[in-house]
């Protein structure tokens, strides 16, 4: 085989699986892919995850180089549901933690659609970085907490709640949380009322804009009265406070 026919493949090789299969060892597949960057792509397809550490292990892989659609590295492994990679390369410090795909998701949206145990640790390292965004907004307008609580994954919601750098948060946002978390007949009534003050408590810190600051004060105000219907199955003095200022942001 000629050396250019050889390249040729190599560099065609996320069309051809077959490619891999040409290389007697690793240290062939880590030189190739050191050559070829965007064979990391493949390898995470075939589940040659071995051959990612090894590259890790070697400082050899750009965190920030994105695949057809715009996703990264570390978003691609987090898909891949490899969270030990993941947590690894998360800690690199030119990796863009704010990037996002096509679709304007960024691995915080991909990261809050995941229900799985083990990424709690990994939020729990994102949050940590000084020049995380909470904030962005994907394409259709949803941010991190929107992704979280359309996919009923609490334990993420609070997470991201608690970020204090979280503000994007609106009155249709909270009546995301309410029904999710507190009209949802999922839990029972002191699930609930413990899921009400963990939000209130964490919206109480944020710099709110002031329809949504003004809810906050009103549930404050009435959270006698909420806590009672609540513990009775009920939440129509909730509901008619988040319907009001529903009505007055589109007023």
């Amino acid at each position: 085989m000629t050396k250019k026919t050889s390249d040729s493949i190599i560099y065609n090789c996320h069309v051809y699986k077959e490619v891999f299969k040409m290389f007697n060892s690793d240290s062939e597949m880590l030189n190739a892919c050191t050559e070829e960057p965007s064979l990391i792509f493949n390898l995470i397809k075939q589940g040659e995850f071995e051959i990612i550490q090894l590259l890790i292990d070697k400082n050899k892989i750009n965190v920030n180089l994105c695949d057809s659609v715009g996703n990264d590295v570390v978003t691609r492994l987090l898909k891949a549901k490899q969270y030990d990679l993941v947590l690894q390369l998360m800690k690199k410090r030119n990796w863009d933690v704010n990037h996002q795909n096509i679709e304007g998701n960024t691995f915080g949206h991909i990261l809050a659609q995941d229900n799985s145990v083990s990424t709690l640790k990994i939020v729990d390292q994102l949050v940590k970085k000084k020049n995380f965004l909470p904030n962005i907004k994907n394409n259709k307008g949803e941010t991190i907490l929107d992704k979280a609580i359309n996919n009923n994954y609490i334990c993420t919601t609070f997470k991201f709640l608690e970020d204090k750098r979280f503000t994007n948060i609106d009155v249709l946002s909270f009546q995301k949380l309410f029904n999710a978390y507190i009209k949802n007949t999922y839990y029972g009534k002191y699930s609930k009322l413990n899921n009400l003050e963990i939000i209130v408590y964490n919206l109480d810190k944020k710099e709110l804009m002031p329809n949504m600051k003004h809810l906050v004060e009103e549930i404050k105000d009435n959270m006698n009265i909420i806590k009672e219907e609540i513990m009775n199955n009920k939440s129509s003095s909730l509901e008619t406070l988040i319907m009001s200022s529903l009505n007055t942001s589109i007023a």
